[in-house]
């Protein structure tokens, strides 16, 4: 997209004013380093294009954060400050620790100790020669970086303002329209292919980028709890909505070839279905689309034949499809009506909201964590044996670097990116101004005049998707070389120990993480198809205690992470990669076919916690040998789940089981055919 767009002139003007603003009144105030002030502002600023409640919620990040990495450094370098190895020991264990903890949460929110961690090697090093002025630097620094954030948000939340809410509800509406469409397709009798499977895979995808707009949206004025229970809510139902319709779509072809009669009245059905999608639909419309679909097959009769198995199974996954989508539609009609009024189902919906679990890698959090420490203690090992005291700025920036960028597989080209843009952007830049342009300034408003269309530019540029990266890089150098101050001095040394010493830091950031934190896009996929293996071995032994809920929705992320990384596999991995709705499907499975077995009787409760045991050992088995195909063992015993299962009472319990254990046989046997005899055993 081109800079030059109404949107980033508006953003860049807001924000290289807040910048100049904040540039001031730090010299008014007479704070040492004003730099950090203009350089808060443009941090806080950069989400979703200055929206008010994103720069809020960024500020108040950067806020804690700061006071976090205060108190880190009020206790670090006084304790470890007997040694220089044990003050860089001391510094790196804050460091990777912060961004250890920091990476355990993939919302916005984890900067707080991401920032906390390079917070404390940025002011606090510098003075650990002298302790004595640390208290000073510490509120000096506490004060600049108060004042941007203070800044920031009352330029963009004042000042033509723009809301995270309409961002949200477009991208809400944008979702529930796409799977409106698939829902559509899912229920005709086309199959699905591989390109319909990619785009309903999306909302892995969607489901996090609204999970991130709710963060922000929590600091927008005017926001109410109402409001960030509604998008709680509509992301539950949404995270519903993929499972239960492969639980339908999967059975059709085998209730044709059971039971053509059968499969016809199904059909029919599903086209009345289709047809009631494309209009307003209720919660009426819902039940009574349900109702009707329990007369194709009678749930009360001991002896079910194949088709009616698989029907039986379909019937139950449509109703729970169309209550789900229901409770969509009504969600988002609240979302965009904030006066209307929420009946009963509505209410109950809210009243259960709770913030959904993420996918997370705790062996990746570690191995950035380390990344980062180790690139504290070269940085530091290094200025120690160089006896380079000017040094502090190599070890601020390599922590930040290595914490910034920690979220990304492979964070090497935007290492190399920024040693670039230092090299030849942006010291030529700063030394043109502190050694042509500062000496000729005689005041305040001078400085704010020189500076201006640089930071109008680099505001411009940070809005463009593909130059904000560039720019980003850019600043960070610039602004630690420049350094304002209330009365500026031109020092040639100290200008090349922080230019040296910024190349130097990323430099180590970027030598470190190549050796220690680089991961493949196929190591990565791996990792998070292994990671949904080992929860489904948990729960068929009912160790992890997740819901459908939480399990959808850590499945789902998993499945928003594959996405941009499966263009990078091949061969079986991508095979693999390309089936993770499957596993999805089949943890629902295995969670409603525990719950099932729960209140069954004794023989029943056997024969299901045979299968799932079973399922398990498949599962631990795929870690070993992800290639490996279920056993015929699994096949018998799902079988003898569902002869016990029909031979039960009919009640709720037996559907759900029946659905449940059909549903995992098709899962894990695709070609196979759910068959029973005439007292209910499978063939």
């Amino acid at each position: 997209m081109n800079a030059f767009n109404p949107r980033g002139i508006a953003f860049a003007i807001k924000t290289s004013a807040a910048a100049i603003a904040a540039l001031l009144l730090a010299l008014w105030f007479n704070l040492p380093n004003p730099g950090w002030a203009v350089l808060t502002v443009f941090l806080t600023s950069q989400q979703l294009g200055g929206a008010a409640g994103a720069v809020v919620g960024r500020s108040v990040h950067r806020a804690l954060g700061t006071l976090l990495g205060v108190a880190g450094t009020l206790f670090v370098i006084p304790a470890c400050n007997a040694a220089p190895e044990l003050l860089v020991l001391g510094v790196a264990t804050w460091v990777g620790l912060c961004l250890y903890v920091a990476l355990l949460d993939p919302r916005p929110r984890n900067y707080v100790l991401m920032l906390a961690g390079y917070t404390l090697p940025l002011i606090g090093i510098p003075v650990a020669n002298n302790p004595s002025s640390l208290f000073d630097v510490i509120l000096w620094r506490s004060e600049e970086i108060m004042l941007g954030a203070a800044v920031s948000m009352a330029v963009h939340t004042v000042f033509a303002p723009r809301s995270v809410k309409p961002v949200l509800v477009d991208k809400v509406r944008a979702t529930v329209g796409e799977a409106r469409r698939w829902i559509r397709k899912g229920l005709g009798p086309e199959p699905t292919d591989d390109a319909e499977r990619r785009a309903r895979e999306r909302l892995g995808a969607d489901l996090a980028e609204m999970n991130n707009l709710v963060v922000h949206l929590r600091f927008e004025p005017g926001i109410t709890a109402r409001d960030i229970a509604i998008v709680t809510a509509l992301e539950e139902r949404l995270l519903a909505l993929l499972p239960l319709l492969a639980g339908v779509e999967d059975r059709l072809p085998a209730i044709r070839a059971a039971d053509a009669r059968l499969g016809a009245r199904v059909d029919a059905h599903l086209e009345t279905v289709r047809l009631m999608l494309d209009r307003p639909f209720t919660r009426a419309d819902a039940a009574g689309l349900s109702a009707w679909s329990t007369t194709l097959v009678d749930t009360g009769q001991r002896d079910l034949a194949n088709g009616q198995l698989l029907a039986l199974g379909a019937m139950e996954r449509l109703a729970q499809l169309l209550e789900a989508w229901s409770d969509c539609l009504t969600l988002l009609h609240h979302l965009e009506e904030d006066a209307s009024v929420a009946d009963d189902r509505t209410r109950t919906l809210l009243a259960q909201a709770t913030e959904r679990p993420r996918h997370v890698d705790y062996a990746l959090a570690a191995s950035s964590g380390l990344a980062a420490a180790l690139a504290v203690i070269v940085a530091g090992g290094l200025c120690w044996m160089l006896g380079w005291d000017q040094g502090s700025a190599a070890i601020g920036i390599a922590a930040a670097s290595s914490s910034l960028f920690a979220f990304l597989d492979d964070p090497r080209p935007v290492h190399k990116l920024l040693l670039v843009v230092s090299a030849v952007f942006a010291i030529p830049a700063a030394a043109l101004y502190v050694f042509a342009v500062f000496p000729a300034l005689h005041d305040h408003a001078a400085l704010a005049l020189a500076v201006a269309p640089l930071l109008f530019f680099i505001s411009l540029y940070m809005a463009t998707p593909k130059l904000g990266a560039h720019a980003f890089g850019f600043l960070i150098v610039w602004l630690t070389l420049v350094s304002f101050q209330p009365v500026q001095t031109v020092d040639f040394w100290s200008f090349t120990h922080l230019a040296v010493g910024s190349l130097m830091g990323t430099t180590i950031a970027l030598v470190v993480t190549s050796l220690v934190r680089v991961i493949g896009a196929e190591t990565r996929v791996r990792r998070l198809l292994h990671a949904a293996w080992r929860d489904l071995a948990a729960m068929a032994d009912d160790t992890n205690g997740l819901s459908r809920a939480a399990w959808g929705s850590r499945m789902l992320d998993r499945i928003g992470l594959l996405l941009p990384r499966m263009a990078a596999t091949s061969g079986v991995l991508r095979a693999q990669a390309g089936r993770a709705l499957d596993d999805l499907r089949i943890g629902v499975n295995m969670l409603d076919l525990r719950h099932a077995g729960l209140a069954a009787k004794p023989e029943v409760r056997t024969a299901i916690e045979s299968a799932l045991t079973q399922i398990g050992v498949h599962f631990r088995q795929r870690l070993e040998r992800p290639d490996i195909a279920p056993a015929a063992t699994i096949l018998d015993s799902i079988d003898r789940a569902i002869a016990r299962l029909v031979e039960s009472d009919p009640d709720a319990l037996r559907v759900q089981g029946l659905t449940a254990a059909t549903g995992l046989r098709l899962g894990l046997f695709p070609p196979s055919r759910v068959t029973s005899t005439a007292n209910g055993a499978p063939a």
